[in-house]
């Protein structure tokens, strides 16, 4: 404890160090979410919905559906640390959009990533509307 009181510049250096860690672990997990994210996109049209906040923690959804309109993919996304990854949630396979939409009181899934799954339901239901599949995929995705 000496060494800290005495020494507070190595505090700091410590402090640096650990941020900077940080920071690397954030941009791996940035790095593995998104290359799992081309991936879905070369399947199918594929939207990400958020529900939550930074106090009570986000969740993320991914759908993905086919020409056929029909749920492709569905994972999902949520955790305190640097490791969480996406999910699989193999229940919303096969389901329609308007399917999904109507029953999203009752879908197998959590209460706190339902609201995610219905906000990537309705951009994909917007943009299956407007008929402009490329835009779409790009700018959800934050690709230019």
């Amino acid at each position: 404890m000496e060494l800290i009181t005495n020494n507070p510049g190595l505090t700091f250096l410590a402090l640096g160090i650990l941020w900077l860690m940080q920071f690397g672990l954030a941009y791996w997990q940035m790095r593995r979410f998104y290359q799992r994210m081309i991936i879905l996109r070369r399947s199918g049209l594929t939207a990400i919905g958020l529900s939550g906040n930074r106090y009570k923690g986000r969740s993320y959804a991914v759908l993905t559906i086919g020409e056929d309109g029909r749920i492709i993919h569905a994972e999902h996304f949520s955790g305190w640390t640097v490791f969480a990854q996406l999910k699989p949630i193999p229940q919303l396979v096969g389901m329609s959009l308007p399917e999904l939409l109507t029953h999203e009181e009752t879908l197998p899934v959590s209460k706190k990533l339902r609201p995610a799954i219905a906000n990537a339901a309705r951009d994909l239901q917007a943009a299956q509307n407007k008929g402009n599949v490329s835009t779409f995929s790009q700018v959800n995705l934050g690709i230019s």
